[in-house]
């Protein structure tokens, strides 16, 4: 049961400690560790996975070639035989 306490205050220390400099700053925030809306992050030219994905579609739309439409093929198979 002793452990169990030490464990538990210590615990508990280490988040008071965490916490210290971000209650006592003016603008005490936490860092912001989400790659989208980090800047240096984004200067380091690293994004979100969202955003990597549509930037792959948006090139991948513009290099593809237009689809033919198989109604409007004209193609006689009476030579092929």
């Amino acid at each position: 049961m002793k452990i169990f306490l030490i464990a538990v205050v210590l615990i508990a220390v280490s988040f008071l400690a965490l916490g210290v400099s971000i209650f006592f700053r003016r603008n005490g925030k936490f860092p912001e560790t989400e790659i989208g809306k980090n800047k240096k992050m984004r200067e380091l030219g690293i994004y979100c996975a969202k955003c990597e994905e549509m930037k792959s579609w948006k090139k991948s739309r513009k290099n593809r070639t237009p689809r033919l439409n198989p109604g409007k093929l004209k193609i006689d198979l009476s030579r092929l035989t």
